[in-house]
């Protein structure tokens, strides 16, 4: 996620691409004003405990992004899924609205109790335009704040199905909160520009070959990962480090969505490159994954991304403007198993290289990373989670690591995570207990100092609309 080349966290530019930004915003106008059949009211439709809205992932459904053939796999609470497979309700009619969203709040104490010297945030996500971010807890995604209650993500839905008077489909995700500016922390076109824009894309579905088949166009979360954006759509409540460090959160650019068999898809994209709107280098980058599901309890997924990248993947210290150029190729490896009604069981694999030129600097690294999930869902409100994972950043030329910024480090952590959900799923409560390593000083401590080790207690609160 945040990967940065010269710094522990993300790092973002501002500019004013206002031109850009002002025809994403007329789509989402027209999501709402006025592209709907005249004979078809607008709906908002509630999800169920494990529905997120508008991202269909196999054995699982993720907030706001249609993903293809199931990219993710993180929310899929198992007793509730079989109640979902029995309804099996038909698809909204056309032009139908939906909005729907979540607010995210939380509090949690580091051990460690992390400080700077002056007795500030310990650490300090620092844009190239200059807006700063202050982070306690080093090496975590969202939960960034120590003993200080945190207002994470407010996020906003809107989705319309394609109808007779426009026969496009719309999705815009809106959001703002932390999570929100960290998200795009490291977007050339200007974090404040465009933190509140998670996704905004339209979709346009059509038959081939006899089958259903779709492409998209517009800003769209990554397909890449077992975990997302929003908390409540995976089994703990912290981002682990693969999702971190090891893959990339959104993009611009076009996706086709193609099933090849009943059991195999494939989904190609052309985007800008990592976590981009603005392009910074002007090239272009693929994705190509294909989701094998061959039953109802297995899940597998192959993703590949490549192409030349910059200030989007690895922070300020790669400049825009083609001063940077580093040469990328992630692949990536899920499967997904749900042993039984209560019991989910996951695995990923990720491994990267890159190597290129920063300001006539050649540099190189690797980095790869594995992570395994456990969910056991003990009554239909009470659930329990378990993540362990390790993640490494292995140094080329120049012995900088191009994601954490120093030398060779390896990552290890492992999550236990309660969960109750009340208010028929629309309120989910998650007590969490995480411990860090490192192989090198690397997270924060009292008095500026620095420790291989730190463990936290969070409780996170996600009410869902």
């Amino acid at each position: 996620m945040h990967c940065f080349m010269l710094s522990t966290h993300r790092a973002c530019a501002r500019s004013g691409n206002r031109r850009a930004r002002l025809s994403w915003l007329f789509l989402l106008a027209c999501a709402i004003l006025g592209l709907v059949d005249p004979s078809v009211r607008a709906q908002d439709q509630k999800p169920s405990a494990d529905t997120k809205p508008a991202d269909t992932k196999p054995a699982d459904t993720k907030p706001a992004d249609t993903k293809p053939a199931g990219a993710q796999s993180g929310d899929t609470k198992p007793a509730e899924a079989q109640q979902s497979a029995a309804a099996a309700p038909a698809g909204p009619a056309l032009g139908t609205v939906t909005i729907s969203g979540l607010v995210d709040v939380y509090y949690g104490i580091n051990a460690r109790a992390p400080r700077s010297a002056t007795g500030g945030p310990f650490a300090t996500i620092v844009t190239p335009s200059g807006e700063t971010i202050g982070v306690d807890n080093v090496g975590r995604s969202f939960d960034i704040n120590d003993r200080e209650p945190s207002f994470s993500l407010g996020e906003v839905n809107i989705t319309r199905t394609p109808g007779r008077g426009f026969p496009l489909g719309v999705t815009a995700t809106l959001t703002f909160g932390d999570t929100a500016r960290i998200v795009h922390a490291t977007e050339p076109g200007g974090t404040s520009s465009w933190q509140t824009v998670q996704q905004l894309y339209l979709t346009y579905p059509f038959r081939a070959w006899g089958r259903d088949m779709s492409v998209d166009g517009g800003i769209f979360v990554t397909p890449f990962g077992v975990e997302v954006i929003e908390s409540s759509s995976n089994d703990n409540y912290s981002r682990g480090f693969l999702f971190q460090y090891a893959i990339p959160l959104y993009h611009l650019g076009v996706r086709l969505t193609a099933p090849l068999t009943n059991q195999l898809t494939f989904a190609g994209y052309v985007v800008n490159g990592w976590n981009n709107i603005a392009d910074d280098n002007d090239a272009k980058s693929v994705i190509a994954q294909f989701t094998w599901k061959p039953n109802a309890r297995w899940t597998g997924i192959l993703g590949w991304m490549g192409g030349s990248e910059g200030t989007g993947a690895y922070g300020s210290g790669v400049p825009t403007g083609g001063a940077g150029n580093i040469t990328t190729n992630l692949f990536e490896g899920q499967a997904i198993y749900q042993a039984s009604d209560k019991l989910k069981l996951a695995a990923w694999v990720d491994y990267a290289s890159a190597a290129g030129d920063v300001n006539g600097v050649h540099l190189s690294g690797n980095w790869i990373g594995f992570a395994g999930y456990a969910r056991y869902q003990v009554t239909p409100q009470w659930a329990v989670a378990l993540r362990a994972e390790q993640f490494e950043d292995i140094p080329g030329v120049g012995g900088v690591g191009l994601r954490l910024g120093g030398g060779y480090v390896r990552l290890r952590e492992a999550t236990l995570t309660l969960e109750y959900a009340a208010l028929r799923g629309h309120l989910i409560s998650r007590l969490e207990y995480r411990h860090d390593h490192s192989s090198t000083a690397f997270f924060g401590a009292d008095t500026g100092d620095i420790t291989p080790d730190q463990d936290t207690i969070y409780l996170g609160e996600v009410y869902k609309f």
